[in-house]
């Protein structure tokens, strides 16, 4: 094995991620907030007024004057604020006014607050310049309260301009106060959305080239490519794509997310009555489908009285009612669960062509029937201007807020999307980066949907600026182009030409592309191997750059943000399983109270709907639900909960025939929603009650998106069987040949694995070095070992300053001459209990310089002798040293692990995080908090997981549960002392807890601890005291034979060929007949720094007769 790693030149590349922000220009920053409610004083002005002279009118009238007849007066409140009014209005424009220079080609944001003497009037921001007036903004000013107004104008021209407040309600004095004009050059603008995009849409990325040695490879060239983008960037396509080569082949290099233009469109589908035509969108669907390309529903119905089907105007209120109910019910039911979204009503903030006519709940009655019709996909508004003109107020950002208002008022309480189409005329930045801060207050996910900018000669630079300002934009989640092209043209703006050349606009879309959405780029390491930068979100390949097949290596990573503590719960997973009514629809059906807590059903502003159990007294007094469960079955189970002040782990628990049984648990918030997986194995068939119970009985439990689903052992098994498939093992053809090339056809080989990638170990101690029975047992199954407690402080100083590693000394010697790679267990145990006797008497300095003096001592002996490190065991449960020397203890710990043994992985290492749901203390939420705390002490570097394994009862379902949640840490994970119980079934659930370990894709190692002695295993041993194997043994040896030293006999077909898939490592092929002067040795590797697909990119190896 040493000889094996000193020839391979395969590389390892190790990620470390953390965010980071990076100020391209130093600006002031932008303030994207905005205040929705009506204030009894307004809020102090943005930026302190910028340019504005007396933002505040703490100077009188200084700076301000009339505009028009308007008299000014200032007034002050009872509570002090000082503001001006404008009186004795007659025009809309007479008003206050205050006069500026502005600069060509800044972009001005504007806020202000704003009152009216009585009733309600629309006020709208207007600057007076020398190329005319430009309205910059507007609000709904009320009496007896301030409003907020922002709005922005982007200058053509030098000049010096006057703002005003207008209304067309001259019967109102304006009040006027707290305003402010904030200045921006282009640089400073774009150093904005650099920003944005640096903390929303992109995370940095720490690479590292070593050798198996681990010995940094400097100056080597990597190629860092994107393989998917988690940002949605798509573009309109229409029928015509459907016979046309050519525009297929531009569309799909370039896209995953389309609308279709007009395909799905009432008058398109149903052009005359009852006659229907999905011919085209069925057509497109297959296309998107087949190139996996995501397609939003557009629309359903569309308010404007212009494009309804020709024969809809005339109908009667029932018999368009009629016609409604049949169209909604058509369209929705035909492609429920193939979009992502639909676009229910179009454009009925401008319109209201069902409304006119079916009464002002029309549009809340269509998104409740599509609720029920399309439950998985997004359901949107879908309008024009309120981010392209800030002369439109009839869908301004205020009324589109009132729209969404009036579609909750209307009787629709469920999920809502927010499509902002982005058809510019004039493009304002200022303007549209305010607009979307003011209509992102409605908490709903943003999609600018339809964006096109008119033609003329700033065509493309025009469309560049808007589409990275809606990207940059936080509240955005998603963008289309509004592009499908025809042979007569496109609706305002194409990107290419007739031969699918790119037109200026379509470069400004593949610069896009290239720099957020299909990064390809190379990059060389440093000194010490290392490259560091920022990635976008999303999942990458790196590999490098040199055509040497031997070192070739390709990486996969994604880049992404996971377990985040949310403004409204994800859906449910499995759609809920088997719970009734699992995002609360259906008021408090299925749900009932238990112990003595109140329920009670609340909507979010968002729509989103939850329950609350309420004025509890007790831990268990909650919200339940009744289930029968069956015997054998795995039960897998979510939710999201929050709580109603500060933070309360909140626990599932079931009440079933057997007692009660806990399934998993999570730190619950106020403020946002936290999700909880965990799980259950049934024993017993039998009614259980699953409810939510917090020690913490002050808090009120909000609970929603519940989810229970039921898996048999054979389903349990399949995901095994898949996940095994796809992560630990590749395709492989294999040919033999003739030396003259031709096709051996029905000769047998024999493959044989010689190197498994995936680490799979045993635990060893003293007594194998005095046993050459143990020793050839353990050296013919493994390669990897932990030794039980030879690197432990109590046996290397059990009195101070007196050492002794002759053991350990000794087992390092027969691990390196047999090829195993050694986990060192471990340099300190945080558990009191397991100290040298001499440790715990000393004071904090004394303790402070025994750590020093540990540290150093074992692990500059055996640095560079281990592939790992347990730096401080078991530190989730305990905290000696913590206690002793501070809560930064460990952080200090492994700062210093770092210095001594830069190529070992360094781990935390802890117990009952998979194996009991009920042990708070280690927990996937608490192991995940020691690691930030790891983090928030100062150490930074590299880390790994070690989840130790030791089992009293197997509960697989809360197993993988918990696995799935402690790898959001996106760290390397290992088992790394699995036992199970003594037990009539210890066999059977070794059996299972290893294989649901080694099928879990996000587990890196594993390592059983049954380290041999005469006396008797720790807890579980694999074979009697003659190293015959106990059922235990026999369990591990299957695994083995299975999974790590596969030897097996193959015939190739009528070719000369054998198709397989094997295991990750590396193997030996050679023929099984005995002519000498035929046998051929052929050596391959598998491993899985290479992709292979199903039907593409299979292993080719041939072999010479």
């Amino acid at each position: 094995m040493k000889n094996y790693f000193a020839t391979m030149k395969n590389i390892l590349i190790l990620f470390y991620f953390l965010q980071w922000v990076l100020w391209a220009v130093e600006a002031v920053p932008y303030d994207y907030s905005f205040t929705s409610e009506c204030l009894k004083t307004p809020n102090k002005p943005q930026y302190d007024g910028g340019i504005v002279v007396n933002p505040e009118l703490k100077e009188g009238l200084k700076g301000w004057a009339s505009f028009g007849n308007a008299k000014l007066q200032l007034r002050t409140e009872e509570s002090g604020n000082e503001f001006v009014v404008a009186r004795l209005r007659n025009q809309s424009f007479d008003s206050v006014s205050l006069e500026f220079f502005l600069d060509k080609e800044k972009l001005y944001t504007l806020s202000a607050w704003l009152q009216v003497s009585h009733g309600d009037a629309i006020v709208v921001a207007t600057f007076k310049t020398p190329t005319g007036f430009h309205n910059a903004g507007l609000t709904e000013a009320k009496s007896g309260c301030w409003s907020m107004l922002k709005g922005g104008l982007t200058v053509n021209k030098s000049g010096s301009v006057q703002l005003y407040f207008q209304s067309e309600n001259p019967t109102v004095d304006i009040w006027v106060d707290s305003v402010s004009l904030q200045p921006f050059t282009q640089e400073e603008w774009k150093s904005h959305q650099d920003h944005s995009i640096e903390k929303m849409r992109r995370s940095k990325v720490k690479i590292q080239a070593l050798n198996r040695e681990g010995k940094p490879q400097a100056n080597r060239t990597l190629i860092i490519a994107q393989k998917f983008a988690r940002f949605p960037f798509g573009c309109a396509i229409n029928k015509n794509i459907l016979s046309n080569q050519a525009y297929k082949n531009w569309f799909t290099s370039r896209f995953k997310y389309t609308t279709f233009e007009n395909e799905m469109k009432w008058y398109t589908n149903e052009a005359r009555q009852n006659q229907y035509d999905y011919s085209a969108a069925d057509a497109l669907l297959q296309f998107t489908r087949s190139n996996g390309v995501s397609v939003r529903g557009h629309s359903v119905f569309w308010d404007d009285p212009r494009f309804q089907p020709s024969w809809v105007p005339s109908l009667g209120p029932s018999q368009l009612a009629a016609a409604a109910t049949s169209r909604i019910n058509s369209i929705m039911r035909r492609y429920s669960g193939q979009v992502i979204a639909w676009d229910v009503v179009n454009e009925n903030v401008h319109y209201n062509f069902f409304e006119s006519k079916l009464g002002v709940t029309a549009s809340s009655k269509f998104y409740t029937v599509a609720r029920v019709l399309d439950r998985k996909a997004a359901l949107f508004l879908n309008d024009y201007n309120t981010i392209e003109e800030p002369s439109d107020g009839a869908s301004s950002p205020d009324s589109y807020l009132s729209k969404i208002r009036q579609i909750r008022a209307g009787g629709y309480n469920g999920p809502l999307s927010i499509g902002l189409e982005g058809h510019f005329r004039n493009v304002n930045l200022a303007y549209m980066r305010s607009a979307i801060d003011k209509i992102a207050t409605a908490g709903l996910p943003i999609w600018i949907t339809e964006v096109d900018v008119q033609s003329g000669p700033n065509q493309a630079q025009l469309l560049d600026q808007v589409l990275r300002e809606a990207h940059a934009h936080p509240s955005v989640n998603g963008i289309v182009i509004w592009s499908a092209w025809s042979p007569q043209g496109c609706y305002r703006m194409c990107l290419t030409d007739n031969n699918f050349r790119n037109l200026p606009t379509g470069d400004v879309v593949d610069r896009i592309i290239q720099q957020f959405f299909n990064t390809v780029f190379t990059a060389t390491t440093d000194a010490n191997g290392f490259y560091e930068t920022s990635l976008v979100h999303g999942d990458h390949e790196v590999s490098f750059a040199d055509n040497d097949q031997s070192e070739k290596h390709l990486k996969s990573l994604t880049i992404s943000q996971h377990f985040k503590c949310l403004k409204t719960p994800n859906k449910p997973q499995y759609d809920g399983g088997i719970v009734v009514n699992p995002e609360l629809k259906e008021g408090l059906k299925g749900w009932a109270s238990f112990g003595n807590a109140k329920l009670q059903l609340r909507t979010e502003e968002s729509g989103n709907e939850f329950v609350v159990a309420r004025l509890r007294n007790q831990s268990f007094d909650s919200v339940s639900q009744e289930f029968f469960l069956d015997k054998e079955k795995l039960y897998t189970l979510s939710a999201w909960l929050q709580v109603s002040h500060g933070d309360a782990i909140v626990v599932a628990t079931f009440k079933t025939p057997t007692g009660f049984h806990n399934a998993g648990s999570t730190e619950a918030k106020s403020g946002c929603w936290s999700m909880l997986k965990g799980g259950l194995t049934v024993n017993k068939s039998g009614s259980v009650q699953l409810y939510f119970q917090s020690e913490n009985p002050t808090v009120d439990i909000w609970v929603d998106s519940v989810s229970l689903q039921p898996f048999t052992q054979e389903e349990w098994k399949s995901h095994q069987d898949h996940s095994i498939e796809k992560m630990r093992r590749s395709k492989v053809k294999i040919q033999a040949l003739n030396r003259e090339g031709k096709p051996q056809a029905n000769r047998t080989l024999i493959i044989a694995q010689k190197f498994a990638r995936f680490p799979f170990g045993c635990a060893i101690n003293k007594n194998i070095l005095s046993n050459q029975a143990y020793k050839n047992w353990f050296t013919s199954r493994f390669k990897y070992t932990t030794f039980e407690n030879e690197m432990k402080w109590y046996t290397n100083e059990a009195r101070q300053n007196q050492y002794d590693y002759s053991a350990a000394d000794a087992l390092l010697q027969f691990t390196r001459s047999n090829g195993v790679s050694v986990r060192g267990h471990s340099v300190f145990w945080d558990d009191p209990r397991f100290q040298p006797s001499w440790v715990p008497s000393l004071g904090p300095s004394q303790l402070a310089a025994a750590a020093t003096s540990r540290i150093n001592s074992i692990m500059r002996r055996y640095s560079g002798q281990v592939i790992a490190w347990d730096v401080v065991n078991e530190n989730v449960h305990y905290n000696f040293f913590e206690s002793k020397l501070g809560v930064t203890a460990s952080s200090k710990f492994y700062t210093v692990a770092r210095v001594l043994d830069r190529k070992a992985a360094l781990f935390l290492n802890d117990y009952n995080t998979i194996e009991e749901p009920s042990d708070g203390a280690s927990s996937p939420d608490s192991y995940l908090s020691k690691i930030r705390q790891i983090r928030a002490g100062g150490y930074n570097g590299p880390l790994s997981i070690g989840l130790e394994g030791h089992f009293r009862n197997v509960n697989l379902a809360y197993m993988r549960s918990a696995i799935d949640k402690i790898a959001t840490a996106g760290l390397p994970i290992w088992i790394t002392e699995v036992d199970v119980q003594s037990g009539p079934n210890q066999a059977q659930l070794l059996d299972q807890v290893l294989r649901e370990a080694h099928a879990h894709p996000s587990v890196n190692g594993i390592v059983i601890w049954s380290a041999w002695s005469p006396q008797g295993c720790y807890r579980m041993c694999l074979t009697d005291n003659n190293f015959r194997n106990l059922p235990t043994g026999d369990v591990v040896d299957r695994i083995i034979q299975q999974f790590f030293n596969t030897v097996f006999t193959a015939t190739t077909d009528a070719n000369g060929f054998y198709e397989t898939s094997l295991v990750h490592g590396d193997y030996e092929v050679s023929f099984a007949d005995n002519d000498q002067s035929e046998k051929h040795l052929k050596s391959l590797t598998i491993s899985q720094h290479f992709k292979v697909e199903a039907s593409k990119d299979i292993k080719h190896v041939k072999i010479l007769a």
